[in-house]
């Protein structure tokens, strides 16, 4: 067989496994988006309604009333959760959440802040100190060794917590909720911020920034007919209010987890359909040069017989 042809050969033989691999993860992801998905859409009518409930509570509270969570901290260094994937192969799934990031850390440095970044993900860790690592400390912690941390000496740098949340419950949530939580009370920190993608559809993850910390007060009845509260306002916000933020995580963890699988899915489906495509490429170039091949040897062949 000429080289060209068993070149032309192992490529798609090389192909052929590549597809296989690609098939096999976009049938892993769309196994995974699916309960992803119901996650996601499940806990939205929840969230929406303590967040309601909660605008109310801190709506009704006196102007001297306020929880800890609901306090504008005086420091100036922002906490800012990043959530991205722990593998590649997802389309630009990171490098969408990893921009977001950087959008929201000029703009919290262009307001004079000074910003440690929590990454929970090694993908968004990976671009982040490859972007800012050589001014910034880096450090891979768990959550618990982060929970330790020395808060009096947090300062601006980057940090990989591994703590894994590819299957998230309300559990992984109100852990990692209790250790941002203390940072916050402790006034290690002025404020939080979470950046992840929304969760749309297979097709469509939206890049966002929301601020978790402090709690905004909602707008007061003035209609003197607001609701009655039982136990009083005080205590139903000291209660409410350390779910709340434990929801709006749990929430952030759902719709990181369901947009990662949704880009799994559409990348890897596209990786398939090109290598179908490569593969019958690479097949008609070695049938014709297989054909040529066949076709000198039988020129060689009657060219020798005529010269006997």
């Amino acid at each position: 067989m000429p080289a060209n042809l068993k070149d032309l050969k192992g490529r798609i033989k090389s192909v052929k496994s590549t597809q296989q691999i690609t098939k096999a993860m976009k049938l892993v992801s769309t196994a995974k988006l699916g309960r992803a998905q119901s996650n996601v859409l499940q806990a939205r009518p929840y969230s929406v309604g303590l967040s309601q409930l909660a605008t109310k509570l801190t709506g009704s509270l006196g102007e001297l009333s306020a929880h800890s969570l609901m306090k504008q901290n005086s420091g100036d260094l922002v906490l800012v959760v990043v959530l991205s994937s722990e593998r590649g192969l997802c389309g630009g799934y990171n490098s969408n959440v990893f921009k977001q990031a950087q959008r929201t850390i000029e703009e919290l440095e262009a307001e004079g802040k000074r910003v440690h970044v929590v990454c929970f993900g090694k993908k968004a860790y990976q671009l982040l100190t490859r972007k800012w690592g050589k001014d910034k400390t880096t450090a891979s912690l768990t959550l618990k060794e982060f929970a330790k941390k020395d808060k009096a000496q947090i300062a601006v740098g980057i940090t990989l917590v591994t703590h894994s949340y590819d299957k998230p419950n309300f559990e992984i949530a109100t852990e990692i909720s209790d250790v941002l939580e203390d940072f916050y009370v402790s006034e290690s920190i002025g404020s939080l911020s979470f950046v992840f993608s929304k969760f749309q559809s297979a097709l469509t993850q939206i890049p966002s920034t929301e601020i978790l910390l402090p709690i905004s007060k909602g707008e007061v009845d003035q209609s003197g007919t607001g609701p009655i509260f039982e136990p009083n306002v005080n205590e139903l916000v000291n209660t409410v209010l350390p779910r709340y933020l434990a929801t709006r995580v749990y929430q952030a963890l759902l719709e990181a987890v369901a947009s990662e699988h949704g880009a799994r899915m559409s990348a890897m489906d596209s990786a398939t359909r090109n290598a179908k495509d490569l593969e019958k490429r690479l097949q008609i170039t070695y049938q014709r040069a297989r054909q040529a091949a066949i076709t000198t040897e039988l020129i060689e062949i009657i060219s020798g017989f005529e010269a006997l």
